[in-house]
């Protein structure tokens, strides 16, 4: 249909159209006045289920925040919730609700059933996107009702929140007890196999003194102070014609003196050569003084010497000691290795037990506490008060759905009635009624009538 023919349609039809829009528009005015309003009334309460779990110590994940969320609002629109609001505002004995009640054919057991269900039906629970923030909504005809049914619900929820958290962590504080007494028998078992060990091997704890290892050292240390002084005395020895280099030993000091006097005389000997000639007699008694110094001197080297040799045989007789007295220590220590090892799991195997004993114990304090404590992440933060405009009707949105709904059943109200009228009332009504071309139009040329229909 084009679109001149459609504006056509709809001028010849505007009576109808006129009147199924008015009648769209009455029966919107109507449905408006007749059809009884709803309030919603909204309580608003933050939540923050951001505890650690006393039996693994571990806080909430993403994804078990979203689990925890969607399990208090199904806690919240829970019948165990909807029972307790009845009973809190004795909805059982609204006559109303005992109206409604009487008047059905299946009827649930009782009418606290019943008061709980319509009160499920009219309530709406949901956690905002993105947020801790649960928002409790309640719908009813009145808005002082709405909101005291909002409020009770959000009284009612907070208190089952609370019995809930506190029953799941006495729950947790009685499953550590078994556990603690399990570890705290362990740990008195490593306790009395680390005793039996340390009375049997007689082995102290690591870090309270070990004697071996102190003696080892004193050993060791006396073995290389040995060794140098041989090292020392064997150097002394070797060197041909090497003389005691021992300040402190009354031979050394002997032989430095004959040597002092052994170097005065060579150079009294030097002095007298050149003022009186070889054959002076002091010349020859201080040569002869010379040469017995140097027969002195020879038989004190060989005597030290002598003495230098039963040195050295001593001090090997004594590192040969204790060289034997360190292996067999060494050899004791290799022993006592596999004690101490064995010594040191034991302690490793108590400190554990002890670990895991205050580590079950701190956190089944935790638990206690948490059971006792009341639910202190849930802050109310709105008190539903009463709606000052309902949610359903609403005459402005209605009106307007209205208008085009009507507008809509107009049009399509002139379509119809033009399609189901088959009269004819213009030239191209002949055209599509016989199938055939129009050849042409005859026109009335009659006088106009009258006022009764009589031609003039």
């Amino acid at each position: 249909m084009s679109l001149p023919l459609f504006l056509l349609v709809l001028r010849k039809r505007i009576a109808l159209a006129a009147l199924l829009f008015a009648g769209a528009l009455l029966g919107a005015a109507a449905t408006l006045a007749l059809a009884p309003q709803r309030f919603e009334a909204t309580a608003v309460a933050s939540i923050d289920p951001s505890s650690a779990d006393p039996v693994s110590g571990l806080g909430p994940t993403p994804g078990s925040l979203l689990i925890v969320q969607g399990n208090l609002a199904a806690l919240a629109k829970s019948n165990q919730i909807a029972l307790d609001v009845v009973d809190r505002l004795g909805l059982d004995g609204d006559p109303e609700i005992r109206a409604a009640y009487a008047g059905l054919w299946r009827k649930p057991d009782n009418i606290r059933q019943f008061a709980a269900e319509r009160l499920l039906d009219r309530l709406d629970a949901k956690f905002l996107p993105g947020s801790n923030v649960l928002s409790l909504s309640m719908r009813d005809r009145s808005p002082e009702n709405a909101a005291r049914l909002a409020n009770g619900v959000m009284a009612a929820f907070i208190e089952a929140a609370i019995a809930l958290k506190g029953q799941t962590a006495q729950k947790a504080a009685d499953w550590f007890a078994p556990q603690i007494e399990k570890v705290a028998i362990r740990l008195a078992e490593a306790r009395a196999r680390l005793e039996t060990f340390q009375t049997e091997a007689r082995l102290l704890a690591p870090g309270a003194g070990d004697a071996e290892s102190d003696r080892l050292l004193q050993i060791g240390n006396a073995l290389s102070l040995a060794k140098t002084e041989l090292v020392a005395l064997q150097s002394q020895l070797a060197t041909p014609g090497g003389g005691p280099s021992d300040a402190q030993n009354p031979d050394v000091q002997t032989l430095i003196a004959l040597r002092t006097a052994q170097a005065t005389a060579e150079a009294d000997i030097a002095r007298l050569q050149a003022d009186a000639g070889p054959n002076h007699p002091k010349m020859l008694e201080r040569q002869a003084a010379r040469d017995s110094l140097r027969g002195q001197i020879g038989q004190a080297v060989d005597a030290y010497r002598t003495k230098l040799g039963d040195r050295v045989a001593a001090q090997l007789v004594k590192v040969a000691e204790l060289e034997k007295t360190y292996a067999a220590h060494v050899r004791d220590m290799v022993g006592v290795q596999g004690q101490r090892d064995r010594l040191a799991q034991l302690r490793a195997e108590a400190q554990f037990q002890q670990d895991e004993y205050d580590r079950l114990q701190r956190a089944a304090v935790q638990a206690r506490l948490q059971s006792q404590l009341s639910f202190s992440n849930i802050a109310v933060i709105d008190v539903a008060a009463p709606p000052s405009s309902p949610i359903f009707p609403k005459p402005l949105p209605a009106l307007a759905l209205a208008c085009v709904a009507g507008l809509g059943v107009a049009v399509l109200g002139a379509l119809i009635a033009e399609t189901l009228d088959r009269r004819i009332r213009r030239a191209q009504d002949i055209s599509e009624a016989a199938g055939a071309p129009l050849l042409g139009v005859s026109l009335d040329f009659a006088p106009p009538r009258g006022l009764f229909g009589a031609r003039k």
